[in-house]
């Protein structure tokens, strides 16, 4: 069930026709640009009613069920999970927006489908200090047993014990960036391939070995990992999963931005997913949605966008924010096959579910299957 989140006033004047409004659909995954709305109220005298899913596959979902007869005229906030549900079974319809060609062009969808809004580099992050050496004097040799663990370069590193009990990674059963990281843990090990071990096991693996799984990324960022908690802490984790602009969102509590952060990206294994709008199919209202769409693409909106995953905006010439301009970090992120992954992940889902339930409860992991071929006599 939906429920209203908010209605803008349409600024300070008076008319005896009815209020024009726009009803717009979102979820509460998808930081709202609110100063963007008002500014779109007061420029056209458009209320906006904003009404909120919990997440993106139940906003879809919602879409799904009420295609006959719409509960909005704009959708904000589906991501790369939900484009090929939405685009095949006609949810929205084609619009493109009037600054289509300040957007980044490997975002933007030749059908027009959807308009780009943000995109999102999934990777993992880990703490610099807990991964340096401790200071010694030039003619001291080197502590053996004081020796920090090298640093992990790469998501198949939690295959080894000492880095995946320092790992803590929000839960795809409950957490949007949970599954973002399932995502790039099958696209490193697909199932059925031959000499790549799957998914599955390799989940397994590092389960057994100590990887934590936090039930939120807000509880696996702000209070597992503790970047700058020292070598010598067991209490907290120093790798965890995140995005390209985490350690920006790791300043946004601070008055006044530090010199550094304690936090590092990992170039390696990243994901692209993207968050999409669109005027809903059969809208009453099409052309009061559409130009909501063009405001979704316009300076003040796409600037606040970068939100608590530490998005980016889907325009190239928007000055980032000062916390992303200094701590966010450009990675090679490889986009998701919406296509193929669209399907099947949240079958996905209940593998994993299989998996960490086997887990806890100490079960052991099923043994490979090995063929033995006889020599012929």
């Amino acid at each position: 069930m939906f429920v209203i989140f908010t209605a803008l006033a349409a600024g300070c004047k008076t008319s005896d026709r009815e209020p024009q409004t726009v009803r717009l659909l979102t979820h509460k995954e998808f930081q709202l640009p609110e100063e963007a709305l008002e500014e779109f109220t007061e420029k056209t005298g458009i209320e906006v009613l904003v009404f909120l899913e919990e997440d993106a596959t139940a906003m879809v979902n919602l879409l799904e069920r009420s295609s006959d007869n719409p509960v909005a005229d704009v959708v904000l906030g589906v991501d790369s999970l939900e484009r090929r549900r939405v685009t095949e079974k006609r949810l929205v319809e084609p619009y493109q927006p009037i600054a289509l060609d300040r957007l980044d062009p490997s975002l933007v969808l030749q059908d027009a489908m959807l308009t780009p809004v943000s995109q999102l580099a999934a990777c993992l992050n880990r703490s610099k200090s807990r991964y340096e050496p401790p200071k010694r004097s030039l003619n001291e040799l080197p502590d053996q047993g004081q020796l920090p663990l090298q640093a992990p370069t790469k998501i198949s590193d939690m295959l080894e014990r000492q880095h995946a009990e320092t790992a803590v990674i929000p839960d795809p059963l409950s957490s949007r960036l949970g599954i973002y990281f399932l995502v790039a843990l099958e696209r490193l090990h697909p199932e059925n391939v031959e000499g790549v071990t799957p998914w599955p096991k390799v989940l397994d693996e590092m389960l057994r070995w100590g990887l934590e799984v936090a039930p939120s990324w807000e509880e696996a960022w702000f209070s597992r990992f503790q970047p700058s908690a020292g070598p010598e802490s067991t209490e907290t984790r120093s790798l965890t999963w995140g995005s390209s602009g985490m350690p920006s969102v790791s300043v946004r509590f601070i008055p006044e931005l530090p010199e550094e952060v304690d936090v590092a990206v990992i170039d390696n294994g990243c994901i692209k997913v993207v968050n999409y709008a669109g005027i809903i199919s059969n809208t009453p209202n099409r052309r009061d949605a559409g130009r909501l769409i063009d405001s979704f693409v316009e300076p003040l909106f796409q600037y606040a966008l970068p939100d608590r995953y530490g998005s980016r905006p889907a325009r190239t010439d928007i000055v980032r924010t000062e916390a992303w301009r200094r701590f966010g970090v450009d990675v090679t992120a490889i986009p998701i096959d919406e296509w193929r992954i669209g399907p099947l992940w949240q079958q996905w889902l209940l593998t994993w579910k299989q998996v960490a339930r086997t887990v806890a409860s100490g079960e052991e992991p099923i043994p490979p299957v090995v063929q033995v071929t006889l020599p012929s006599q």
